[in-house]
């Protein structure tokens, strides 16, 4: 018995977009500077091997910076951690600031010339937390997404 396929696609990029576009998110945004450079910031959950292993490393990284105190219950139990003090340090001493460390991360090499072209380093976040909301809008506008603002009727026990 030959097993069926549900969608082929001719590139990697396709299937991902397809995949984006059904989950309701943006794949990426591509910035085109004045001098014709592209680059490209995709969607956290479409990050590409390399990068992803930046982010990791960069994410480990962050759990040994310095915090401000923890909020403690009465029992003495972590009710919510504490926020990086900013600016970023370790052991208090001055660490580069997160969002450059993520755009590296994301650009890689091509960081310095994502700078030089007038990029900074909070567009990404800018441009993931904008995916962020856009995808928190869209799931809260669709009535079938389980996120979505629901009501729900009670049903007599005769339906």
């Amino acid at each position: 018995m030959q097993e069926q396929v549900s969608h082929s696609h001719d590139s990697f990029e396709a299937a991902r977009a397809q995949a984006a576009e059904y989950m309701g998110f943006t794949a990426s945004e591509r910035i085109i500077t004045p001098k014709g450079e592209v680059f490209e910031i995709p969607n956290p959950s479409l990050l590409d091997d390399e990068q992803l292993a930046r982010y990791d490393a960069l994410q480990l990284e962050v759990e040994s910076w310095d915090r401000e105190d923890d909020e403690i219950d009465e029992n003495g139990k972590v009710i919510r951690r504490g926020e990086l003090k900013e600016p970023n340090r370790k052991n208090g001493v001055l660490v580069e600031n997160y969002h450059i460390q993520l755009a590296r991360a994301i650009f890689g090499d091509r960081y310095e010339a994502f700078k030089a072209a007038g990029g900074r380093a909070v567009d990404v976040t800018l441009i993931w937390q904008k995916m962020g909301r856009e995808l928190a809008e869209r799931r809260k506008a669709d009535p079938k997404s389980d996120r979505g603002d629901q009501i729900v009727e009670a049903v007599s026990d005769t339906d």
